[in-house]
């Protein structure tokens, strides 16, 4: 009986422990605004409410880069007794380098501090990595995302990147070429890049788990989709 009610006890311990971490920064929430058509930064600010005060906390600038092509975050880490969330955020530059025709992955690594009553936000760069991506003022760039992998097309390149979030290692296991009109992705791990009459799928781990002909596209519980058509 008595191991019995240890078990229970640690399982309620521990489950507050998870409920506490999903809830830390629940009632908080954050905007991007890119301020003028250059595109070269980036405006933040955090809003919401924690404990009984509610507003905005923070906000900042991010900058500065040849134009921006995409945003994507990462997961959330939770550090209940530092009262911590930290994740990251990736920003691609499509018009990288002083002739502005690469294309560059910006790794900032954002820390949100929580007390009672306040809430703080830090960005930190953290890496700035340059793709074996063609970019410039008519490129369009396209990301989807992992827990544990990028994968970034340029439509002026034909293979996109694949890059480790852990080491940032790039490579490419793409089984067909062809530059990308759609990056999509699900909830699970899966990104599917689609080309002009082919497509493949990455999974979780980064491999290659199916290619083929046609145009599918991948769905998730966040944003809207609409599969492209190729003729």
């Amino acid at each position: 009986m008595l191991m019995r009610r240890a078990v229970l006890v640690s399982l309620l311990i521990l489950y507050g422990s998870i409920g506490y971490a999903a809830t830390i920064d629940a009632g908080l929430y954050t905007t991007y605004t890119i301020p003028d058509k250059a595109r070269n930064e980036v405006n933040w600010v955090v809003c919401g409410s924690v404990g009984t005060t509610n507003g905005c906390y923070g906000s900042g600038t991010l900058s500065p880069f040849g134009e921006i092509g995409s945003i994507i975050e990462g997961s959330k880490h939770y550090d209940l007794s530092a009262g911590t969330v930290t994740r990251y955020l990736y920003v691609i530059d499509g018009e990288y380098g002083s002739a502005q025709d690469g294309v560059a992955l910006y790794a900032y690594k954002r820390v949100d501090t929580i007390t009672a009553d306040s809430a703080s936000t830090t960005f930190t760069l953290e890496k700035t990595l340059a793709l074996p991506l063609t970019g410039g003022s008519s490129a369009v760039i396209y990301a989807a995302g992992n827990a544990d992998y990028l994968v970034i097309g340029s439509s002026l390149s034909t293979l996109p990147a694949d890059v480790t979030k852990k080491t940032y290692a790039i490579y490419n296991g793409a089984p067909i070429s062809g530059a990308p009109i759609s990056i999509t992705a699900d909830n699970y791990g899966y990104i599917t890049v689609t080309t002009d009459g082919d497509f493949y799928v990455i999974g979780p781990n980064g491999e290659a788990q199916q290619d083929g002909g046609g145009a599918p596209s991948m769905v998730n519980t966040l944003i809207g989709v609409l599969p492209i058509y190729v003729h």
